[in-house]
């Protein structure tokens, strides 16, 4: 017994940790420049990072049983969200919102590729989903809230996922202990600003004690970029 214990155990954690926890893994991805912005002032963001790295993403995805955006990213980046083609079968597309205020013309909504779940709390105008096409499920949640989300993705058998959400719905899923794992892609990029966008909603800490700390940290480049991974501390 115990014959590469710790290599089973890296190969199998998604899995375990669903069995354990009742939601999957979760994966949060995002980049950003080396002073920390994921867009500009403007909201402009592509390409912050290289085309290698954006394949890695796709990798990535197909590697995940579902991937995860909120409302804003649907209306703003108009997202496809597959591997392109990488995995025999494309991760699920879930949309978390709470507002339910989608473009019609969505990519998203054409299922023929890749299935798309949205989900939405008990405080969502839902007279608003008349006006998608009916390819997409649609499921209430007991309350709009990160953990609520996986526990459903749970049931459906996904072990692990990718959060490629916003600032805010990327904060409350770390809040919620709903990410274990961070990818970032870091371009050799200075893009400035004040009031340019970074990956990250303020989480209240108010001292060094707070911070949440990393570990199992990685590197490796991706041509010009560097991709960084990390566990979070409290992922077990």
């Amino acid at each position: 017994t115990g014959v590469l214990e710790e290599e089973a155990n890296l190969i199998n954690r998604a899995f375990v940790f669903r069995n354990r926890t009742g939601r999957p893994w979760g994966i949060l991805k995002w980049a950003m420049s080396f002073d920390g912005r994921t867009g500009l002032p403007n909201g402009s963001s592509k390409w912050i990072s290289c085309s290698e790295s954006r394949r890695n993403v796709h990798c990535l995805r197909s590697k995940c049983d579902a991937v995860i955006v909120g409302g804003e990213t649907v209306r703003t980046d108009n997202p496809l969200l597959t591997s392109r083609g990488i995995a025999k079968k494309e991760p699920l597309r879930v949309v978390f919102s709470s507002s339910l205020q989608f473009p019609s013309n969505s990519k998203l909504w054409d299922t023929k590729q890749a299935k798309t779940l949205i989900c939405y709390g008990p405080d969502s105008e839902t007279s608003l989903l008349n006006d998608l096409p009916d390819g997409p499920e649609k499921i209430l949640l007991e309350e709009s809230s990160p953990t609520k989300l996986l526990e459903v993705l749970a049931k459906k058998g996904c072990n692990q996922v990718l959060w490629e959400c916003g600032s805010l719905l990327a904060t409350n899923a770390i809040q919620e202990n709903c990410v274990q794992e961070i990818r970032l892609f870091l371009a050799p990029k200075i893009l400035g600003g004040v009031s340019a966008m970074t990956p990250l909603a303020d989480f209240g800490f108010e001292s060094m004690e707070q911070v949440i700390r990393l570990k199992e940290f990685s590197c490796f480049k991706k041509e010009e970029d560097f991709v960084l991974n990390m566990v979070l501390d409290n992922s077990f």
